[in-house]
């Protein structure tokens, strides 16, 4: 009798254990930001793509990730055993009015590269270990949500995460949902103002 409550008991654990587990994975199983909010504008702001596993067992050899227009200034951080590779274009001359004066941040700012992907590759991040993925940018003041579309490499497989959720969609129902991050007004901004309202017609 004693033995027979105890398989009850250990079935009754497991079952409580797997449905634990089917209702956490879905947060954590695919890369993603860690950060969930980010405030637009100002300097060298960082954010973390996480890789929390490999591609079905197999270790992760490279990390790329699609850099989202409006997204400047991007610098990736140096990881020991990777190789960084950016792919950018020169930017677009900037037109100063005369007299006007800017900080070197700013200076910084308008001549640094127009980053539109970074790839990590070389290294060999093993199924049962996460790793993160930091780059540095300045995000566009105005809010929202914008998604950095990466794709997991496994020596010849890979796994795209680049699905994005429509309007009202939870981006956890998707089978690869690209790594997203919400961006938020820095303070004291003016609330922005609904694209087609009269005020906002009738602006410059």
């Amino acid at each position: 009798m004693i033995d027979h409550i105890t398989r009850r008991r250990v079935a009754g654990v497991a079952s409580m254990t797997a449905l634990l587990l089917a209702i956490a994975v879905p947060a954590s199983a695919h890369v993603f930001v860690v950060q969930t909010e980010v405030v637009g504008g100002g300097f060298g702001t960082e954010i973390t793509i996480r890789v929390p596993h490999g591609c079905n067992g197999a270790a992760t050899t490279a990390l790329a990730v699609q850099i989202p227009a409006g997204v400047t200034s991007v610098k990736p951080k140096q990881l020991p055993g990777w190789t960084i590779d950016v792919t950018s274009t020169a930017p677009a001359p900037a037109s100063m009015a005369p007299g006007a004066s800017f900080t070197d941040e700013q200076m910084d700012a308008m001549n640094a590269p127009i980053v539109s992907s970074i790839k990590w590759s070389g290294g060999n991040l093993p199924d049962n270990e996460y790793a993160d993925f930091p780059i540095t940018a300045i995000f566009p003041t105005t809010p929202g949500t914008i998604a950095f579309p990466a794709v997991q490499y496994c020596g010849d497989t890979q796994v795209a995460w680049i699905e994005i959720p429509a309007a009202g969609q939870d981006p956890e129902t998707l089978q690869n949902p690209a790594p997203m991050v919400t961006v938020v007004a820095p303070e004291g901004s003016p609330a922005p103002m609904p694209m087609g309202s009269p005020a906002a017609s009738a602006a410059p």
